[in-house]
């Protein structure tokens, strides 16, 4: 029997894999019908690899609960697109080596008749290029917003807050760091100058306009380098400890209260920290260029993360690829902005296809409260390179109207690459864990590409 044919379909939308081998829960995954067995040669179906690591996060000691979003695919140690529960557990591998990357919605002023001309929005890119460093490693530009190492030490712990902003506009104004004392490792204290950069790979500043005709800005990048050190750190740390074998990092598991766990925690919040205020400095840059090139203003709608670890009613919640989802009058969302309404989840599709704003229902109880991150990888980067051609991949974006700061459209990031978002966004309709408020279509985007 094959792991498929082991689930158990509870729902439209909602299947659960029962336990087994090592498994200490049931896991819960969000799937349709068509992403779990595929449908033609372009939707091949879940990977059955993706199975040995939903059984790996299911295995792990104090996992309270495991679901597994729509746009999952395989990952290191977890899929990406998992949320592991734990009680006393911290998990390194379910936070992944980007911490607290996610995302965050710039509102604008502006209509689509005012980024019509295709010069202005050119101008625009070479604008916010100016003022933000672009891809892997990358640090200073002349323009950048500078960060004084005393400043530093503030926004590492008070995130948000350390530069003025709150938790109107943000998923939490600050993630607490617990105890001053401790050393940030120096590999990644040497990334600082990393701040109010964007990142390579799948990293974006993308330039928006909704059904409405509506300019919208969304960008996506996390802790870079300082972050990245970070999570290597434990990784090796954790399992020296564990007496794991070389390359088994992706079975850390670290005792919350143990001085390793301890001092884990507290500099995964500085990565996390960082990841909002990283965010937040490029989304300065951006308003910037618009008021530069177009006269309009832009503002903060909301801010958010997608690979995190975040205390949620006495647990561990682990999100690795997977978006916080709180309903209307969720407990945490009480006294803020968004408690009649449940708070925006920002699920960027692809570069071609676009991407949606969403708002959780009651059902996303199910999921941990937690929908997917994006559409989901479907051809890795060195397959999209050896099977995509870069004439039809250019010419296709052209005739969209999407203008790059690249010379060629990244292959590896292509519309082709990432699954079918309104296979995504369907299925988490139909389990009930969210609604589409609104559909974003690019109209220029930045890419970190080298």
């Amino acid at each position: 029997m094959s792991w498929k044919q082991r689930l158990e379909k509870a729902a439209e939308g909602h299947y659960v894999l029962p336990k087994t081998k090592s498994m200490r829960v049931d896991a819960n995954l969000f799937l349709s019908d068509k992403l779990l067995w595929g449908e033609g040669p372009d939707l091949p179906g879940l990977e059955d690899a993706v199975f040995d690591q939903v059984v790996n996060a299911a295995s792990f000691p104090g996992v309270t609960r495991v679901a597994v979003t729509p746009d999952c695919h395989v990952g290191y140690g977890v899929p990406i697109g998992t949320v592991v529960e734990t009680d006393g557990i911290l998990l390194p591998t379910a936070a992944g080596y980007d911490i607290g990357c996610g995302m965050v919605q710039l509102q604008t002023t502006l209509t689509a008749e005012d980024v019509a001309d295709v010069a202005k929005r050119r101008q625009w890119i070479e604008q916010v290029t100016r003022r933000i460093a672009v891809g892997v490693g990358a640090s200073r530009v002349q323009h950048q917003r500078r960060v004084s190492d005393k400043a530093f030490a503030d926004v590492v712990r008070h995130g948000a807050k350390a530069l003025g902003r709150g938790s109107a506009v943000t998923e939490r104004d600050f993630i607490p760091v617990e105890d001053d004392r401790v050393d940030i490792p120096d590999r990644a204290y040497e990334k600082r100058g990393q701040l109010g950069s964007l990142g390579g790979g799948n990293h974006f500043t993308e330039m928006q306009v909704d059904e409405e005709g509506r300019v919208w800005v969304m960008l996506h990048t996390g802790s870079r380098g300082f972050g990245w050190n970070i999570a290597k750190h434990f990784f090796v740390e954790g399992a020296a400890r564990l007496g794991l074998k070389s390359r088994s990092e992706d079975f850390v598991w670290l005792d919350a209260d143990s001085p390793l766990g301890r001092e884990y925690w507290n500099l995964h919040n500085m990565a996390a920290n960082f990841a909002v205020a990283n965010r937040l400095i490029i989304g300065e840059a951006v308003c910037a260029a618009l008021e530069d090139v177009f006269g309009g203003t832009a503002s903060v709608y909301y801010e958010i993360s997608h690979n995190l670890i975040q205390k949620e009613a006495g647990k561990f919640v682990a999100r690795k690829g997977a978006t916080r989802a709180f309903p209307a009058g969720h407990p945490s969302l009480k006294k803020t902005n968004w408690e009649g309404t449940g708070h925006p989840i920002l699920i960027p599709g692809s570069m071609e296809t676009g991407s949606a704003i969403l708002f959780a229902e009651e059902g996303a109880s199910k999921s941990i409260y937690s929908v997917n991150h994006g559409s989901g990888r479907r051809l890795s980067r060195g397959e999209a390179r050896r099977v995509l051609k870069q004439d039809a991949t250019d010419a296709r974006m052209a005739e969209s109207g999407i203008i790059l700061n690249t010379r060629h459209t990244p292959l590896d990031e292509s519309g082709p690459c990432y699954k079918n978002l309104e296979d995504v966004l369907e299925t988490v309709e139909m389990a009930g864990l969210a609604k589409v408020a609104r559909r974003l279509k690019p109209v220029a985007c930045i890419k970190g590409a080298d």
